[in-house]
């Protein structure tokens, strides 16, 4: 696997680089069991996938890959997260959550990210302006390309 869980100063745990990982290269996909929106707990790890279908925790490294406002994966081909730029070894794995999440009564929460752009606060794709949601276009799961990029 190229990638290992540890602590990570700004989120608690986190997905690091084992060695370089390269523009493009896939870093990990996701999986774990199908739920309903009815059927996750706030507190429990899932990520959006559909209008009203989560994936649940899968207990692996996806589970533990943080946010960043600018974030060095991405979504490609479905659930696949692969490199946006070249990786250093030991570098955190981050992908932007707005790329996944559309809930119009999402609350958001604040983010930490650190980064220079830093957009203060993780919200639903729906809720962000045009130019970051075009900014965003190439990296989103597939049922918000197809609602938002038709």
């Amino acid at each position: 696997m190229k990638v290992y869980i540890r602590s990570s100063l700004q989120h608690g745990k986190g997905v690091f680089a084992h060695a370089p990982i390269l523009a493009g290269e896939t870093i990990i996909t996701f999986s774990g069991p199908l739920l309903k929106r009815s059927e996750i707990r706030e507190e429990d790890y899932h990520l959006q996938v559909d209008a009203d279908l989560y994936l649940g925790a899968s207990g692996e490294a996806d589970d533990y890959v943080n946010h960043s406002c600018n974030p060095n994966a991405g979504f490609h081909d479905g659930l696949v997260l692969v490199a946006r730029r070249d990786i250093g070894p030991e570098e955190e794995i981050t992908w932007d959550y707005s790329t996944a999440i559309d809930e119009e009564d999402f609350p958001g929460f604040t983010c930490r990210c650190g980064a220079a752009a830093c957009r203060g606060a993780v919200r639903s794709f729906r809720h962000l302006d045009p130019v970051t949601r075009e900014r965003l276009r190439d990296w989103l799961l597939p049922y918000l390309r197809e609602k938002y990029f038709p």
